[in-house]
């Protein structure tokens, strides 16, 4: 009798004829590697981002910050001095040898400061220097605290479009001191209106004003046609170059051979000019 099989598995054979494999183990250095290095990339990349982001906010508060500042103490040096006071009423001007002097001899009860300001009519930080100081100089002359002698200098006369513009505008003021300055406030509200904007012409410009408009804005100002007649005569167009020689002469010798305006000086020293200058000056014993 022939004999069957014996019923055993082909060797090496899974049930179902397929062949059992083990699962490999990732190596070394394989994507699961490279997997974790990428998160901690990612988390020290975010990391830094948000470092980054925190110091550029701080750094724009400090920035703006900084500008505020900036801002406000800028707007505190540049602040107008009694504002609201206007021009000069009570104060008289007197001329000798090209130099102006402003008080009120009537005023009692009070010793004025004595200063000398040294300006030129085309100056435009001489016009920013009336703006801001003007109404408080008007002020303290009134009230017989303080006297001014104005020198005019000349030396941007070459910056003008008629190259003596300086010159000439110095000379006027000379005229209304001469021809008005007994009256009361005339010569500082002269003064004040050659460095008012749209009326003091531009530094280097296309224009300037005319004797004939000098004589105009005097007259328009109360002063007397006298006055007038002086400037269209070019009448002081010597002493004022004469006036800008000597002034000169005595602001470089206060100065230590600087020529600048505006500068105020006072008993032979330059007056170191912030919002307070005169304040404090007035304020000395």
């Amino acid at each position: 009798m022939a004999q069957g099989n014996s019923g055993r598995k082909p060797s090496g054979k899974a049930a179902g004829g397929s062949a059992s494999k083990t699962p490999e183990r990732p190596k070394p250095g394989g994507k699961q590697t490279i997997s974790r290095q990428s998160v901690a990339q990612a988390r020290k990349s975010k990391s830094s981002n948000r470092i980054q982001f925190i110091v550029g906010g701080i750094a724009i508060v400090v920035i703006a910050a900084i500008i505020v500042i900036g801002i406000v103490m800028n707007q505190k040096e540049t602040a107008v001095q009694a504002p609201g006071y206007g021009a000069s009423t009570q104060s008289v001007a007197t001329e000798a040898n090209g130099v102006v002097t402003v008080s009120n001899p009537s005023a009692t009860g009070t010793t004025p400061k004595t200063i000398d300001v040294y300006e030129d009519a085309l100056c435009p930080i001489c016009a920013e220097f009336e703006a801001q100081f003007g109404q408080q100089v008007a002020q303290a002359v009134d009230q017989g605290k303080l006297i001014v002698n104005v020198h005019m200098l000349t030396f941007l006369d070459s910056h003008s479009y008629s190259q003596n513009y300086s010159t000439r505008a110095a000379a006027a003021l000379l005229c209304v001191a001469q021809q008005g300055g007994s009256q009361p406030g005339m010569y500082l509200t002269y003064h004040s209106a050659l460095y008012a904007s749209g009326t003091q012409p531009t530094e280097g410009g296309t224009s300037d004003l005319t004797d004939q408009q000098l004589a105009d804005l005097a007259t328009s100002k109360g002063a007397p046609a006298s006055a007038a007649q002086c400037i269209t005569s070019g009448q002081n167009m010597a002493a004022a170059t004469a006036a800008n020689t000597s002034s000169s002469a005595s602001l470089s010798k206060a100065t230590g051979g600087q020529v600048a305006t505006p500068t105020v000086v006072q008993n032979g020293t330059p007056v170191q000019l912030s919002v307070n200058w005169l304040t404090t000056l007035l304020g000395q014993s």
